[in-house]
């Protein structure tokens, strides 16, 4: 690339502005002064982002993975000795539990967009 191109492209994307209410990503996590019970309240959730989120998941298998030493020995451990015990289904329960404690009004509206895709 020539340096007026380079130029042109590279001071695009620095002139670009983030938007004011993005999540704020650190080292250490996201900023909790951003990510606040208000910026997550029903009024403030972007419905648009969430249909595309609802829809991205309902069309393709997605997967989280976690990786934390503690959390695996440990259910490891519950695999190994309670019978039948599933890792991905309790991993899943606990996951909930934490969403439906921490943010219970974006929960509730994808539990309502999960509907329309009988979910």
């Amino acid at each position: 690339m020539t340096g007026d191109l380079m130029d042109k492209v590279f001071g695009d994307i620095k002139g670009k502005k983030k938007e004011p209410e993005a999540i704020a990503l650190r080292k250490d996590g996201l900023s909790s002064d951003i990510l606040s019970d208000e910026a997550l309240s029903l009024k403030a959730i972007d419905l648009k982002v969430l249909q595309e989120a609802i829809d991205a998941t309902t069309s393709k298998r997605r997967m989280i993975g976690v990786w934390d030493p503690e959390i695996a020995a440990t259910m490891q451990y519950l695999k190994s000795v309670v019978p039948r015990y599933s890792i991905s289904e309790n991993a899943a329960k606990w996951i909930k539990e934490g969403l439906e404690r921490d943010h219970p009004e974006l929960i509730k509206k994808v539990r309502e967009g999960l509907k329309d895709h009988n979910l």
